[in-house]
């Protein structure tokens, strides 16, 4: 029997926006299951074949809310994630308004792309999905994790941010768990793609 590879995708993008929903509610480790899809859909190897691929649409492009600059000589650089403010608290999330859209890159740029650097550590979309989904639990779980993945989780290795909760005093906030909120708001710039979700649309 045929595989029907525009049916999968509509099944893993609805997994896909399942996973931030829940995430969204408050599930942050959820962002490990956002992994696994995005690795369906654009990973290859010599044993498996993505979901892109299996479509003949490694030519279309994805958004992007990172901008594309040199990182050379950057000591810290990330436009993932932002300040976030509610009456409750004060949190460090992703960014997922519309206006955090930078450009629309190809499938391999958009994979590559740099997205975080730390002095000599830096990550790309790719290392940051694969350590997820191969190593931390979404696909396999590893004793070993990639050092720029382990960066991004532990708590204020990041950095911190200011907030004032009352005109009077001034607290810093260290960021937690950086690694799940880059990669929920790499499932906003996938589920806000225009030409990955045209390729569900009935021919």
């Amino acid at each position: 029997m045929d595989v029907d590879f525009k049916a999968q995708l509509l099944k893993q993008l609805g997994f896909l926006q399942r996973s931030c929903e829940t995430y969204d509610q408050g599930h942050s480790d959820e962002a490990i299951r956002i992994a696994v899809s995005i690795r369906i859909l654009i990973h290859d190897t010599p044993k498996s074949t993505s979901l892109l691929r299996h479509l003949n649409a490694l030519n279309i492009q994805l958004s992007s809310t990172v901008p594309n600059v040199d990182r050379s000589k950057a000591i810290l650089q990330s436009s993932m994630g932002r300040i976030r403010i509610t009456s409750a608290e004060t949190t460090w999330a992703a960014y997922t308004d519309q206006d955090a859209i930078e450009a629309q890159l190809s499938v391999s740029d958009w994979w590559n792309q740099i997205v975080f650097t730390m002095g000599a550590v830096q990550a790309t979309r790719k290392a940051l999905v694969l350590a997820a989904a191969n190593k931390d639990g979404g696909a396999h779980v590893d004793s070993a994790l990639a050092p720029e993945y382990e960066t991004l989780m532990t708590t204020g290795e990041r950095g911190f941010f200011l907030y004032s909760p009352t005109s009077e005093m001034h607290n810093f906030q260290p960021i937690m768990d950086a690694h799940l909120v880059y990669i929920r708001q790499m499932g906003f710039e996938l589920l806000n793609s225009p030409e990955l979700l045209a390729l569900t649309a009935e021919t």
